[in-house]
């Protein structure tokens, strides 16, 4: 992008809540809020000195920090998995494990696999070798021919809440529907469990009759939140669940997901490219490279060197709050 504009000496808007892409991109800055400028500079001097308290939070740094913890009780395991769409093999000999009541996250750059594993996992995508093994007993392939309790106990949240919900539906549809679903509660007894999970997600009952294009993008993704836990799993996939968001409301549903881990014991694996999340909420992490795991191992341990290659490429590539960053490290890889 940044050659692009410089060749051909074109005007460029880039609109983006990744502030540390910012960074890289932009000459100036301007901060909108509720549909109102809030500041605009030139943008070395937004990012070192910004005026306005709104900026100010943008720009702190995540507050968030899980200390990381582990165990030889493996809720499920992935071996050996290979995986195709089509003719197209796109997993090759997966093996994971998933310690109980802890979180594993996922990274990889673009299509190295981390969305697909979820896919075999859920049965969305039936492996083609290998097996998967929850709670001691092997999981059918094939989504339909897993049982409603193993269906009930594993739950994905997807990336974009906006094509995850029925537009059409209410709240209370959306996450009364598995309620009735997976244990068959009706009536007023389901009103009473769906204003239940409203509040252990932070909303209340005034949210029932809303349909998702009256909730924003944090609230979209709560209510997908409460959807899952409707279900009352042991295994939650958090497929990019915070990617779309801005950086406080980030932070809101990450430290959401934390609470509920804390009073459910619910299992997480949490697919992202972002490894400021993946070090505010991981317990252990796998990265991924072209359909293949490259290592799998505790927070402390893949995030401190010495890294294989493909990972230290990984962990470097992250930008930074740094307008210089981009040019400093092609600067380093070039020489």
């Amino acid at each position: 992008m940044r050659s692009i504009v410089d060749k051909f000496n074109t005007a460029a808007i880039y609109i983006t809540h990744d502030l540390a892409v910012v960074a890289q991109m932009a000459d100036r800055i301007k901060v909108l809020r509720y549909g109102e400028e809030v500041e605009e500079s030139e943008t070395r001097e937004m990012l070192s000195n910004p005026k306005e308290e709104y900026t100010k939070s943008l720009w702190s740094v995540r507050s968030l920090i899980k200390p990381e913890q582990t165990n030889d009780d493996y809720m499920l395991s992935i071996k050996n998995i290979d995986a195709a769409y089509g003719t197209s093999k796109v997993l090759h000999d997966v093996s994971v494990n998933i310690p109980r009541g802890k979180t594993v996250a996922i990274v990889g750059e673009s299509g190295s696999g981390k969305s697909t594993t979820a896919r075999v996992i859920t049965g969305l995508l039936p492996q083609t070798k290998g097996e998967i093994i929850f709670d001691g007993k092997k999981l059918s392939p094939k989504l339909e021919q897993r049982s409603k309790e193993e269906l009930r106990r594993i739950q994905i949240i997807f990336q974009m809440p906006d094509t995850a919900m029925n537009p059409k539906q209410t709240v209370d549809e959306i996450i009364g529907r598995p309620i009735e679903f997976y244990h068959g509660v009706k009536g007023k007894e389901r009103e009473t469990k769906v204003i239940e999970l409203l509040k252990m997600i932070e909303l209340d009952e005034t949210f029932l009759d809303r349909l998702p294009s009256e909730l924003s993008g944090g609230q979209k993704q709560r209510i997908c939140i409460a959807r899952a836990l409707a279900a009352n799993p042991d295994l939650i996939i958090c497929d990019e669940v915070t990617s779309a968001l801005d950086q406080i409301v980030q932070e809101g549903i990450l430290k959401l997901l934390q609470k509920l881990q804390k009073d459910l014991g619910v299992t997480y694996i949490f697919i992202t490219h972002d490894i400021a999340t993946v070090k505010a909420i991981s317990d252990e992490i796998v990265v991924m490279y072209q359909g293949k795991v490259v290592e799998q191992g505790l927070k402390s341990k893949i995030l401190n060197p010495p890294h294989p290659d493909y990972t230290e490429l990984l962990l470097s590539s992250v930008p930074e709050m740094d307008p210089d960053w981009l040019t400093n490290l092609l600067n380093k890889r070039s020489s």
